[in-house]
């Protein structure tokens, strides 16, 4: 049981990757689900009132 090299090399594998829906790289690869727009959890696009720019 070694704490050291051996170990680190579980440490780098890629947890986004891009996503089919809106390309960014924020698909969580072992949740199948895409941070940024919701592909994999809802069918409609992800956004909320507070990710709009405010009119004044």
């Amino acid at each position: 049981m070694s704490k050291g090299t051996p170990s680190m090399g579980k440490c780098h594998k890629k947890v986004h990757i891009r996503c089919r829906r809106c390309g960014s790289l924020s698909f969580n690869f072992k949740r199948k689900v895409c941070v940024s727009c919701g592909f994999g959890k809802t069918r409609k696009m992800r956004s909320y009132k507070w990710m709009e720019k405010a009119d004044y």
